[in-house]
């Protein structure tokens, strides 16, 4: 036991040592940024809301809305599911198709030209075509699950990218991306930090936060 917690002080302290960093160390015309399950089912409403991803909405929406006049890229994915969706199978019924669950929360929709995609599964990856976003060198990603569907989304995006010899900045701030608390199921914060440290370990670029 004595080994474990020293090993996840190791990996808070990982944390607490990152860097911020200033949007102007990006070439902002290669620049697009990803939105993550920032709908109501997840922050607001629903069997799988959470008011630990209900309280990064406003610094997200903060963010986004003075991003959105130096870039042209905003993405935002969210679950959309029909009833016989085989992810509901592993998950409690959510974010179905023409829910109100479903919807991208009403502080990020006047982003001005965010693009919405709809994505049947935990991964945004497979949602997206790739091709249109091969001209971004920088891929700043927020929102939640920090666990899930935002650890699986900058992973395949990298190894899609090592796969084709691609360098490309995937950028991860530790202040506007999430995940839930279930009492002795799901600990957030202890899987916001293991994740966080993954993430480094296998090439994203995770930082304190980007300012502007």
């Amino acid at each position: 036991m004595e080994i474990i917690l020293d090993n996840y002080k190791s990996l808070l302290n990982n944390l607490e040592n990152l860097s911020s960093i200033n949007l102007n160390d990006f070439d902002l015309n290669k620049t697009g940024l990803f939105i993550v399950d920032m709908n109501n089912g997840f922050a607001k409403e629903g069997a799988l809301s959470s008011p630990r991803v209900e309280k990064i909405i406003k610094p997200i929406a903060d963010f986004s809305k003075v991003l959105s006049s130096k870039i042209n890229t905003i993405v935002a994915f969210t679950d959309t599911h029909d009833k016989n969706s085989v992810e509901l199978k592993s998950y409690p019924s959510h974010c179905l198709r023409g829910d109100k669950e479903s919807e991208v929360v009403e502080e990020l929709l006047d982003i001005p030209n965010m693009e919405i995609i709809e994505k049947n599964s935990t991964n945004g990856f497979f949602a997206m075509d790739i091709e249109k976003y091969k001209n971004l060198d920088n891929f700043i990603v927020v929102g939640c699950c920090t666990d899930i569907c935002v650890y699986q989304f900058v992973l395949t995006l990298k190894t899609y990218f090592n796969q084709h010899n691609l360098y490309k900045n995937i950028v991860v701030p530790i202040n506007l991306v999430e995940t839930y608390d279930i009492d002795k199921v799901h600990c957030g914060d202890m899987l916001n930090t293991i994740f966080l440290n993954s993430m480094i370990q296998n090439g994203i670029n995770v930082v304190k936060k980007i300012t502007l």
